[in-house]
């Protein structure tokens, strides 16, 4: 391979490998931290229900979406610069060892990220969990 595409070009071609890596590994600790604590939020609220904690546990389930999203659109951005890198395109080749994903990636809406199925399985039912835990505040379950 190294002798098709240079020498120069695959070291960048394995600098976005690590970068697209480091961005997989971010997404998997937040989405295990997510879930221990919205676990250990539940389990609180299950045994002195309180609303401050079901409001907590939903502004953290939020905030770990909003941030898994922001690394799972990045992800994708630096997936899309990598394709261009190892196959230029008719736009023409990206410069050797750029990381620019924003200009030489293809753009990622951010909203299509957050409504993904895999987030919307995700965190959307760590969400849901939240909200059932607020109706048995209301309901008296």
């Amino acid at each position: 391979m190294s002798a098709l595409l240079g020498e120069e070009r695959v070291k960048h071609l394995e600098f976005l490998q690590h970068t697209i890596a480091r961005l997989g590994t971010n997404s998997f600790l937040i989405k295990g931290w997510s879930m221990t604590l919205s676990g250990a939020l539940v389990a609180v609220s299950s045994s002195r229900p309180t609303w401050t904690v079901v409001v907590a546990a939903l502004m953290m389930t939020a905030g770990f979406w909003l941030l898994d999203s922001f690394y799972l659109g990045q992800e994708r951005l630096f997936r899309s610069l990598y394709e261009r890198a190892s196959a230029p395109t008719a736009e023409g080749p990206v410069p050797l060892f750029t990381m620019d994903a924003e200009r030489h990636g293809t753009p990622v809406a951010w909203r299509a990220v957050a409504l993904s199925r895999t987030m919307l399985l995700f965190h959307g039912i760590l969400a849901l969990i939240d909200l059932l835990v607020a109706a048995s505040l209301v309901g008296g379950w």
